[in-house]
């Protein structure tokens, strides 16, 4: 077994080199924060046209906080519109991309793992709206740094990606009541 030594030694090389990499917790050294480099950033990752054209601008203008809500409302509007529903919410996500009888199917669900992953994005999609979209758009004095709105842009992009694979399924009709 290690010594205590030999294990902190090996833990600060292992962080010098997550420092160097600029992963986990920048170190102070040669890490710029200035809002131009978010906006690199921005423009390297954020490749949704839809998130772009409803975001990219507040994003510019310091409108963070504005920025994220409007991805998120965007992203209810997709769902809605690919879904064919007429609500919204977190309502909608439950029931358009629902385990037993979706409307957007994220792939075959044959498999328990395909099954976990259409459960596990239908609580993700909701849940992006409840905690991310809605606090934003009920909450006038809300605010975000730009690497906060960032990393939520670019998860708004991400899901952007899973709506545009998903395939609609035929709506079941309600049988005709006697």
């Amino acid at each position: 077994m290690a010594d205590a030594k030999t294990i902190s030694e090996i833990a600060s090389r292992l962080q010098r080199t997550i420092d160097k990499l600029g992963m986990g917790r920048p170190s102070a050294k040669g890490i710029t924060t200035k809002p131009e480099d978010f906006v690199e950033l921005y423009d390297i990752l954020v490749k949704s046209k839809a998130v772009r054209d409803a975001t990219r601008k507040l994003f510019l203008d310091g409108h963070y906080a504005r920025a994220v809500e409007e991805a998120y409302k965007c992203l209810d509007n997709v769902v809605r519109d690919k879904s064919g529903l007429s609500i919204s919410g977190k309502d909608l996500m439950d029931k358009a991309f629902s385990e037993k009888n979706p409307i957007l199917k994220l792939n075959a669900l044959k498999t328990t793992s395909q099954k976990d992953e259409q459960i596990g994005y239908m609580i993700i999609f909701g849940g992006c709206i409840v905690g991310i979209r809605n606090p934003r758009a009920h909450e006038h004095r809300k605010e975000d740094s730009p690497e906060v709105a960032l990393e939520m842009l670019v998860w708004a992009n991400h899901l952007m990606r899973a709506i545009d694979k998903a395939k609609r399924t035929r709506r079941r009709r309600k049988p005709l009541e006697a």
